[in-house]
């Protein structure tokens, strides 16, 4: 299996098994899990390399092209890189695709069949590079999983009366927090440094 599809693979279990209020127009869904601490997140997201800042950047720009993620921003000079991946149509938006009990989000999918119902989602990352003590570089990538809705409206009953709900255009981002995802990123990182430096 190529590694594109494994980071896809590991994207979608992500939503799968990573809860929260529901999108227009659904409601009672169950409530969001605990976030992470801080020092957690930031142990997931980060890693060092026994390398020079320009090496470890050429390695993660080439890991992200393998990966086919669009690049939308490359600042060398401050170290930063932003990317995104295609668009597409989903039935759940970021935060209820983070919502465990499975049978709430069966339901929400069973009732957004039409695509008009649905989300428009994709997932971005940004990725910081930096020099480090010892003649070693830091890499710290956030991912996040996006959505938009359109602005919309639709017929509900109030207090026995029949009336129209116009709702805003709404849109969501939600800081992927799998350990595994961010693995498999910086072992394929590592791997393109080593292509570059011999280093092991």
């Amino acid at each position: 299996m190529r590694t594109s599809h494994i980071v896809a693979s590991l994207l979608l279990v992500a939503g799968l098994v990573a809860g929260c209020q529901t999108s227009r127009p659904g409601k009672g869904a169950p409530p969001r899990p605990e976030p992470l601490a801080q020092p957690e997140r930031a142990a997931m997201q980060t890693r060092v390399f026994p390398i020079s800042e320009g090496v470890l950047f050429s390695a993660t720009i080439a890991v992200l092209q393998d990966l086919e993620w669009k690049l939308d921003t490359v600042d060398r000079a401050a170290g930063l890189i932003r990317a995104s991946n295609l668009r597409r149509l989903e039935p759940l938006g970021p935060r209820e695709e983070t919502i465990a009990s499975f049978e709430w989000r069966r339901k929400a999918i069973k009732g957004r069949a039409s695509e008009k119902d649905q989300w428009t989602r994709w997932d971005s990352m940004v990725i910081h590079i930096e020099k480090w003590p010892n003649r070693q570089s830091r890499a710290r990538i956030i991912l996040s999983r996006n959505g938009s809705l359109p602005a919309m409206s639709y017929p509900a009953r109030i207090e026995r009366r029949d009336v129209i709900i116009n709702a805003p255009a709404k849109e969501e981002a939600v800081e992927l927090l799998l350990p595994e995802v961010y693995d498999v990123l910086f072992k394929q990182i590592e791997q393109a440094v080593l292509d570059r430096t011999g280093i092991e």
